[in-house]
């Protein structure tokens, strides 16, 4: 094999050295543009680092992307592997011998360089011909100039290891490629491959320095920014905004500015590779609303690069309508494969509109005054309380006595649609014989006015219903909205609530489980089940609702199901809004869940039931959207079934 000499390779770890002294500057630079401290950085996700950061989860939902970027950046650590084993020779160590020699220094690094070629070979193709993703708003630039780079990087490895392999006494097993091609330009070179080897040897590696040094200082910082990001990553999905202290001299009502932001906001800025997943899966953007998620990461990154930290401007620059668009589903947040969370930045900046500026869009507005002066958002209902259980026996809860406490909604209050899945709950409870009751009187959880950005206003009815909860030793709550148990179960604690929120879906399926529910099985029965965003993607709750489905017909899924399902259009404050666009996003929904055939279209949340409910209409006089508990009345098999 032909020797480099001591000195080429001392010179190299040399440059080496330098390039990673410049990528670490690089890095550096980056965390102060995030105002990042050693206070930044909490517990490490390993479980999301491993698997979006390693194993590059998320990416394998586009499969062809995915597989070109397992291939770029396996062959890639395979390539760093090799090298660093290199330096052992000079230390003694036979790196080259025996099996280790084999399937690690040469048939593994040549397998490396083929992934890396077609990888690379891949992304540059793709560039050529961008999907809409990669150019809405704006396309990220450096990408390119980077990838041509790499492309030069490998392609001078093949040459340098073809000219190697050609010198006379050159043993190799493994380097098939570089075999093959040392077979073609061996009648070319003659004796003047060592010199030739020698200057490819150098060429290959000075472009390798290059793309090092460059590295932080281009779009392809995400290598490294990626698998931190998310090691940074919460471990619990949905939208978890920080509480206002309200009893600070100047409390920060929202954000107008980056300066306003949380670290790990500012770092997703940085690490957001403007690929444009978020906008593909908004609901908001592919019906035509005026909100992007890739706009809103790609204008705050460029805001952040040009410094303009305590610019005002940000939140004009993003736009009012845009914001208030978000239905806070979080398809966005699930999509993200370097774990950017561009639903929480849309909510900082809504609480500014809503505490500091008074504004919002009127509709959300009258629901907000509703809330304010009457403890519910439904304006203009001609409803009672308790018109929903008219007719019915039931029991107040009784502190010491009662088990549950049936958690008694606005929305189930208040429209005559939804006040159908309580009176579901009362027969399914008094079937299984459980012990609870409702409050005489009770409010709004208060999730409409934080989601549509009025903490002050969700504070004070969340203080209230946490004083009545504690006043009648509620320990179990029964929610039958996923907006409710969101509320209950994700800020309520925060603010000193103790109790355990259970959803009515999880609730029925245990009882099911528990033989307390005897539902007949209808096999001819198709339902297809619409996952509502506030059970599945904030909180994992997935597979209870199906065993009840399963329990009652065969199951039909959508397309897009469990956490890739498509939202019903009401999360954000969105129920009240004059939905704006090419369609809605209920429409939307209902026409793929009608696709699948079923017989039924089944929910778990008293908003997705509504809205569902609405677009279904359009398409049939028959009633096609139910609760899941509705369905489970209609099976029971005590005679309790209608």
């Amino acid at each position: 094999m032909y020797d480099i000499g001591v000195v080429n390779y001392a010179i190299l770890t040399v440059l080496l050295i330098a390039a990673g002294l410049a990528l670490v500057l690089g890095l550096r630079d980056i965390l102060r543009r995030t105002a990042a401290d050693r206070a930044s950085f909490g517990r490490v996700n390993w479980r999301s680092f491993f698997f979006r950061g390693v194993l590059l989860s998320r990416l394998f939902k586009r499969p062809a992307s995915g597989i070109a970027h397992a291939l770029l950046f396996y062959g890639a650590l395979l390539e760093i592997f090799g090298h660093a084993a290199y330096a052992l020779s000079f230390v003694g160590v036979p790196v080259y011998s025996g099996w280790f020699g084999f399937y690690v220094m040469e048939l593994g690094r040549e397998l490396g360089g083929i992934a890396m070629l077609l990888g690379i070979l891949f992304f540059l193709l793709r560039r050529s011909m961008p999907p809409e993703r990669l150019t809405v708003g704006k396309a990220r630039r450096g990408f390119v100039a980077m990838e041509i780079l790499l492309l030069l990087v490998i392609v001078a490895g093949f040459v340098a290891e073809a000219v190697r392999l050609a010198l006379p006494d050159a043993l190799t097993a493994g380097e098939f490629l570089g075999r093959a091609a040392a077979h073609v330009v061996r009648p070319l070179g003659g004796e003047l491959f060592g010199d030739s080897y020698l200057a490819m040897w150098w060429f290959h590696g000075l472009l390798g320095l290059t793309f090092i040094v460059l590295i932080a200082r281009t779009p392809m910082s995400h290598m490294l920014l990626g698998p931190i990001n998310s090691a940074l990553a919460r471990r619990r999905p949905g939208v978890m905004l920080p509480p206002v202290d309200f009893d600070a001299e100047e409390p920060v009502l929202g954000a107008e500015k980056l300066a306003d932001l949380p670290f790990k906001i500012r770092f997703d800025f940085e690490a957001c590779l403007w690929c444009g997943r978020c906008h593909e899966v908004c609901p908001a953007a592919q019906t035509g609303k005026p909100l992007s998620p890739k706009k809103i990461m790609l204008t705050c990154a460029e805001f952040q690069k040009e410094g303009r930290i305590d610019d005002p401007s940000l939140i004009d620059a993003l736009g009012e309508e845009a914001l208030f668009s978000c239905t806070s589903c979080m398809a966005c947040v699930e999509e993200c494969p370097v774990s950017n969370d561009p639903a929480e930045v849309i909510m900082h900046f809504r609480r500014r509109f809503v505490m500091d500026r008074s504004k919002m869009p009127e509709v959300m507005a009258s629901a907000n005054r509703n809330l304010e002066s009457r403890g519910h958002p439904f304006v203009g209902t001609s409803a009672n309380r308790d018109d929903w259980r008219r007719g019915l026996d039931v029991p107040f809860f009784e502190p010491g006595k009662t088990e549950y406490l049936l958690w008694i909604g606005c929305s189930v209050a208040f429209e005559e649609r939804a006040q159908q899945v309580a009176r579901a709950m009362v027969r399914i409870l008094n079937t299984a014989g459980l012990s609870w009751g409702i409050l005489k009187e009770s409010r709004c959880t208060g999730d409409p006015a934080k989601m549509m950005g009025n903490e002050l206003l969700f504070v004070e009815l969340a203080q209230a219903n946490i004083e009545d909860f504690q006043q009648a030793q509620v320990g179990q709550v029964i929610t039958m909205c996923a907006h409710c148990f969101n509320s209950f179960d994700r800020y309520y604690p925060e603010l000193g609530a103790n109790w355990q929120t259970i959803p009515h879906t999880v609730l029925i399926d245990r009882l099911i489980r528990e033989g307390k529910l005897s539902v007949k099985r209808d096999a001819t029965q198709k339902i297809t089940f619409h996952d509502p965003c506030y059970l599945g993607r904030h909180n994992d709750i997935m597979d209870e609702p199906r065993s009840v489905v399963a329990a009652l017909g065969e199951l039909v899924e959508m397309p897009r199901n469990r956490k890739d399902s498509f939202c019903c259009g009401a999360g954000g404050g969105n129920y009240w809004s004059r939905e704006a666009g090419t369609a809605r996003i209920s429409d939307v929904r209902v026409a793929e869940a009608l696709d699948t055939g079923a017989d039924k279209i089944a929910t778990s949340c008293s908003f997705c039931l509504l809205m569902l409910g609405s677009s279904s209409a359009k398409h049939t006089e028959q009633r096609k959207v139910f609760d899941l508990a509705e369905i489970v009345v209609e099976s029971l098999q005590d005679g309790t079934g209608t």
